[in-house]
């Protein structure tokens, strides 16, 4: 235990010295964690701009429009006199969406024929034109149903049977585990776990490979008594433990944040956490092992790292990407702990449901560790794999 204590004692004594590798532990990641949730923290998109042409100029346009500029996400701010300032004011993405009502609007609907409007989204931004055209086909359905139920009314039809009428199958959508939709819950909750698996392999690079960049590998397992597993659990125990004490942090935030969507167990949800950066460092061992190179080893360590997300499964279907994507998607810890975090975390499923990604962690923890230390054994404290840059 001495040993450890002085292997410990030197790793602390250099974080005490070094400025740049005490801002990376203490305080970036906590600075990072805070931006991304400030970005999402409105939950949902909100007043999203659209441009409407207004044709027909009538009473029962301007009702339309005054529907469709409360309906939730939706915000008119252009009133345009013909279409190719609306068209103009697209393009400089000033509005992303055009609504078009077109001449005899009121006329045509109130001869009880139908009518059409026309909804021009720009579809570069994909979550704009869903949250507009959800917002625009809700406020326009709720007014044709109320134009369609006081015709029948008007006829004698009772209020009830109207409306049963006028909407006679409708779907009773019922969403499940993050009902709002809260973007805080589907992106904010899971990009910061991106974070942590990026900085968890980052700082154990860095811890690791400096090491062999300056030399000082020997004075390094010397201080350990010529213990590899001493000398990288020592090294590795300060940054693991900040990693588990933020890990902690961001279980306590998003349960307070969002109660109502968090149905799991915290507890549970931490110790996958803390798996999952335990095997982000492993992994990080691995590669400074293999390349013996501490510049190499941090470009690799940001390259396997930084697109994890993209190719997690959270922004689009896993099952959707292409056989090789899903193949590289497998060997990264954050897809695996996203799985138990929907699952675990938001829909509450018992442990044994999601056991499987609990034990692919695991395995990529053991495995990516055996193999690390073997190598760093055989070849990483020899004086010719010093002072790579």
């Amino acid at each position: 235990m001495s040993v450890f204590r002085r292997s410990l004692r030197r790793e602390l004594t250099h974080l005490q010295q070094d400025k740049g590798d005490r801002f990376l532990t203490f305080w970036l990641l906590p600075a990072l964690c805070l931006f991304v949730w400030w970005i999402f923290s409105a939950g949902q998109p909100e007043q999203l701009p659209i441009a409407v042409l207004d044709q027909d100029r009538s009473p029962l346009s301007r009702q339309l429009i005054r529907l469709v500029d409360a309906a939730p996400g939706v915000a008119v701010t252009l009133s345009a006199d013909d279409s190719s300032i609306a068209v103009d004011a697209l393009r400089k993405r000033k509005v992303y969406g055009l609504l078009i009502l077109p001449k005899d609007l009121q006329n045509t609907v109130y001869q009880g024929h139908s009518a059409e409007l026309v909804l021009q989204l720009n579809s570069q931004y994909t979550t704009y034109a869903s949250t507009l055209q959800r917002g625009i086909q809700q406020a326009i359905g709720t007014a044709g149903a109320a134009i369609s139920a006081d015709r029948l009314q008007r006829l004698g039809v009772f209020t009830d049977a109207s409306f049963a009428t006028v909407m006679p199958v409708q779907v009773l959508a019922t969403p499940l585990y993050n009902e709002g939709p809260n973007y805080e819950v589907f992106l904010a909750a899971t990009l910061i776990p991106a974070l942590f698996q990026i900085l968890a392999m980052v700082l154990t690079v860095s811890a690791i490979g400096r090491e062999l960049r300056d030399g000082t590998a020997q004075d390094w397992l010397d201080t350990a008594n010529g213990s590899v597993v001493l000398a990288l659990c020592s090294k590795l125990l300060p940054y693991g433990s900040i990693l588990c004490l933020y890990g902690a942090g961001y279980v306590w935030f998003f349960q307070q944040l969002v109660p109502h969507s968090y149905t799991g167990s915290p507890l549970g949800i931490w110790l996958s956490f803390v798996l999952m950066n335990a095997a982000a460092m492993a992994v990080g061992v691995l590669l400074v092992a293999l390349t013996r190179n501490f510049r190499m080893a941090l470009s690799l360590a940001g390259f396997y790292s930084a697109p994890a997300f993209a190719y997690s499964g959270q922004a689009f279907p896993l099952v959707a990407m292409p056989e090789l994507a899903q193949n590289w998607a497998s060997i990264l810890p954050l897809t695996h702990w996203l799985k138990i975090y929907n699952q675990q975390w938001l829909a509450a499923a018992p442990v044994m449901a999601v056991k499987i990604p609990w034990l692919i962690l695991l395995a990529m923890l053991v495995l990516a560790s055996i193999a690390g230390l073997l190598l760093l054994k055989r070849s990483g404290f020899k004086p010719e794999n010093w002072g790579a840059r």
